[in-house]
């Protein structure tokens, strides 16, 4: 569904209970991981 995210990166929420909106958490600690959340972040903002 999302991809090559990374261990450590993405984590699949869906069924999990947890504060806040969607399936998917990502962790970010980096400017390369910033970029590479760029996408789903763009895509999380245009289906708002």
């Amino acid at each position: 569904m999302y991809g090559e995210l990374g261990e450590g990166f993405s984590f699949d929420m869906r069924g999990i209970g947890h504060l806040g909106t969607g399936d998917l958490e990502v962790r970010i600690a980096s400017a390369a991981d910033l970029e590479k959340a760029g996408p789903l972040i763009r895509r999380a903002f245009e289906a708002a």
